[in-house]
């Protein structure tokens, strides 16, 4: 018996044996990733391949990662953001060292905080028509500022901890969600399983996207806020979709959650003009100051059109949303009157100058 088991022992080659092992093709276990904090963007997208649910990209201070987009060396990651917003997508990644790596679906979510006056020099840029004018800030849609009341009250109480349950109860059951038992639906030639409106919700979210898109066309917004605009068009229907998920509802989304959608896009509108108006308020009352001398200088007389007032390339004018600006500051002082004439199309715009500016007797 000795003598066998030496024999036995003898026989067996460690060597052989992870090779066999290796052969087995046998993957490493995969580790389930929700958050992700500082990365490269082809570790990124090995994550993602592992992860097809999509990742949060979570930084405490966001500046740090909008200027860390903004290198010369990071324009991959910055196009691949921009690409994976929609959630819809496939990409496919080929690298000499780490082959190909293949990803189902591209989902990036970004979370995090910045002080207003660091916020608004980068947003700046975003709202010229320089290099950050490529529709990275309109996509971040849940933006929402602070409104510090005057009054200071010291309030000390004990957390809420049943939201606090409630809210982790939740997530544990959105983790494990399972579409089909949602009376999710599939169409053939996609893989992304979706709830429709019914048919009341359906009406309501017409009305809506009609409103929205007539605004979209008026040329009253500045073209920076009317790309965050454009992007409501699926805020509002993932938000209907996600109060709906949340609140344990089943099938086809109703109006009266819809409604719920519409409201907190109003809301979240009011928030991101308050933001915006912290990069472009000063670079307004500068465009307006330029353009009020033009108007004392007789440069333009009544009748004028926005193209009359940037066609000249005059400092601080230069651009139709330069001008635009300068006129609804000048409007808001009295300025200018704004005047509208119907046309078989689109109506034409023209300003006129109050009588009490060529006077003098306007401040």
């Amino acid at each position: 018996m000795a003598e066998e088991k030496k024999r036995n022992s003898e026989s067996v080659d460690p060597l052989e044996i992870a090779r066999g092992i290796v052969r087995a093709g046998k993957e490493d276990p995969k580790r389930r990733r929700y958050i992700v904090n500082d990365f490269t963007v082809e570790k990124l997208g090995e994550l993602l391949r592992d992860n097809p649910n999509g990742l949060l990209a979570y930084r405490d201070e966001l500046v740090g990662l909008l200027k860390s987009l903004d290198k010369s060396d990071r324009e991959e990651a910055r196009a691949f953001m921009l690409e994976a917003w929609g959630g819809t997508g496939t990409f496919v990644y080929d690298r000499i060292g780490r082959g190909t790596v293949d990803i189902s679906a591209a989902i990036i979510s970004v979370l995090g905080s910045v002080q207003p006056e660091p916020l608004g020099k980068y947003l700046k840029e975003a709202v010229s028509g320089e290099g950050g004018a490529d529709g990275l800030m309109q996509r971040f849609q849940l933006m929402v500022y602070p409104d510090v009341p005057r009054t200071w009250e010291n309030i000390d109480r004990w957390p809420n901890s049943a939201a606090r349950q409630g809210a982790h109860h939740l997530f544990e059951r959105l983790n494990g969600l399972q579409p089909e038992q949602e009376g999710a639906q599939h169409e053939d030639g996609c893989d992304i399983p979706f709830l429709r409106f019914d048919d009341e919700a359906q009406e309501t979210f017409d009305r809506w996207r009609g409103k929205l898109e007539r605004r979209l066309r008026s040329g009253r917004e500045p073209d920076y806020f009317a790309s965050h605009l454009a992007k409501y068009r699926s805020l509002i229907p993932s938000l209907a979709l996600l109060i709906h998920l949340a609140e344990n509802s089943h099938g086809p989304v109703r109006s009266d959650t819809l409604e719920k959608a519409i409201g907190w896009g109003e809301h979240l509108e009011a928030n991101a003009r308050c933001i915006y108006a912290s990069a472009v308020g000063h670079r307004g009352d500068s465009a307006a100051r330029a353009l009020a001398e033009h108007i004392l200088a007789g440069d333009l007389v009544d009748g004028f059109t926005l193209r009359d007032v940037y066609r000249h390339h005059w400092a601080g004018l230069a651009t139709a949303d330069c001008a635009r600006e300068a006129v609804a500051v000048l409007i808001d002082l009295d300025w200018l009157r704004e005047v509208r004439e119907k046309t078989s199309g689109k109506p034409r715009v023209t300003y006129d100058v109050n009588p009490r500016v060529r006077e003098g007797g306007a401040e």
